[in-house]
């Protein structure tokens, strides 16, 4: 059984949000099935490196849709954005001196911090979309597609 395991509860309603989020779950699954194994310092810091650089990208795509939208909560949700970031990189820094400890600091972390960033932030912005009438769950222009 998976980590974090996605399920509808998850959804946005943003095709392309909704689909990048499943990659975010992917990729912390993905990183805690490698915790348990033999794996170098360097292997786990790569992939904690990846998940936080497709993190990074995620949060770009939808900050601009918030900036497109209008969203009123657009600072405070960039702001939750930085915190995580802020937060990986230094129990990243203390991969160095304790793997096993730091790894599952990550772990607990993004998982609670994914977990309830959805729940409670991002599914704000498909609320927000459904009450305008004009809007619907398509992805800005020139971003279909893109993971």
């Amino acid at each position: 059984m998976a980590f974090l395991p996605w399920s509808k509860d998850y959804e946005v309603g943003v095709a392309q949000i909704d689909s990048e989020h499943r990659k975010l779950f992917g990729l912390l699954n993905e990183f805690h099935d490698h915790h348990d194994k033999v794996v170098s310092r360097i292997d786990i810091a790569n992939l904690l490196n990846r998940l936080v650089a497709y993190a990074e990208e995620h949060f770009q795509h939808e900050e601009k849709l918030m900036r497109e939208l209008d969203y009123p909560l657009l600072d405070q949700h960039r702001e939750q954005h930085g915190d995580l970031v802020t937060g990986i990189f230094s129990i990243n820094e203390r991969l160095v001196t304790d793997k096993a400890k730091a790894t599952a600091e990550t772990l607990a972390f993004l998982k609670n911090w994914l977990h309830h960033h959805i729940l409670e932030a991002d599914l704000n912005i498909g609320n927000f979309m459904r009450q305008k009438p004009h809007l619907d769950s398509k992805p800005p222009q020139g971003e279909q597609g893109a993971v």
